[in-house]
């Protein structure tokens, strides 16, 4: 789900490194002070306490972001295949409910989406010489869009840095620490590692959840599927906390491997709580439906 790994300069005079060097250690004994997580160093590498999957599971869900209503404004940029765009998102979503998007360009609405536990709706406003165009369905088309399945829970949670449910069972989880991170994986890290680099195929798909020791927020979601070979990556950074107590991801950086590579980057630059909100929807008459082509 990374990004939180400590990086080390080095500098031509010995005596600068130590002091770098010093500031460092001190800093991150500090941060396991803080946060009652032993972190230690060996030769250089972390050492991180063992922590059963029972554990982790539980620490992950309440460190989890907890909302009714968010409001937001953040910037995307948006790679698939050989295409890219950049443009501005408002959003708001009520908790288990609705996510609301208005997608803008220097100033200017080109999309508008609604999205509820059981249809995804958008429009499109007319470009040059294209026509508003306008989609109601189901999670289907989006899926398709995204290389990907997706439902209401799994758009929220990646929105959100919240852990998609793929964990319900403890005894179908594994345990693990990479790269001074905790994780929780369908397949040990080993293994996962071994098959992603001899290219080897897995009957079932490996997911794989990495979080940050001092908070257990999420750092990384992996989701890979070695038949079709086809992954999703979720990535999560700069978290600033919120509410006063809550610790939100500021950045997110999604990579889908399939049909089409997708490569999208989010940048939040305001997240409020809890605020009044409204969810305006409406298509014009002289829009035009999306005309979906199936692949035969």
């Amino acid at each position: 789900m990374n990004k939180f790994v400590h990086t080390f300069f080095f500098f031509k005079t010995k005596h600068l490194f130590r002091i770098v060097y010093a500031i460092l250690f001190v800093s991150l004994i500090f941060s396991s002070c803080k946060s009652r997580q032993k972190i230690t160093l060996n030769n250089g590498r972390c050492i991180l306490d063992f922590k059963n999957a029972r554990t982790l599971t539980s620490n992950l869900k309440e460190k989890e972001f907890k909302f009714e209503r968010l409001n937001a404004k953040l910037s995307a940029d948006a790679e698939i295949d050989s295409s890219s765009a950049s443009f501005t998102i408002t959003l708001r979503i009520r908790r288990d409910s609705v996510i609301w998007m208005s997608l803008s360009k220097l100033g200017i609405e080109g999309a508008r989406v609604l999205i509820t536990k059981d249809s995804v709706k958008f429009i499109k406003r007319p470009l040059g010489d294209d026509n508003g165009k306008f989609f109601i369905g189901d999670y289907a088309y989006i899926s398709k869009l995204a290389s990907t399945d997706l439902d209401f829970e799994m758009l929220q949670s990646l929105l959100i840095g919240n852990s998609v449910e793929f964990y319900d069972e403890d005894e179908k989880i594994k345990p693990g620490i990479d790269n001074c991170q905790y994780t929780l994986g369908t397949i040990r890290k080993k293994k996962l590692h071994k098959v992603m680099e001899k290219g080897k195929e897995l009957k079932e798909p490996a997911q794989s959840i990495y979080m940050i020791p001092e908070t257990f927020k999420i750092a990384r979601i992996l989701f890979y599927e070695f038949g079709p070979d086809r992954s999703f990556d979720a990535r999560y950074s700069e978290y600033e906390q919120k509410d006063s107590t809550q610790l939100f991801p500021m950045k997110m950086n999604y990579t889908i491997k399939a049909q089409k590579n997708v490569k999208i980057d989010l940048a939040y630059s305001k997240v409020v709580l809890n605020e009044e909100q409204t969810f305006p929807f409406k298509i014009p008459e002289n829009y035009e439906p999306v005309q979906i082509k199936e692949k035969k």
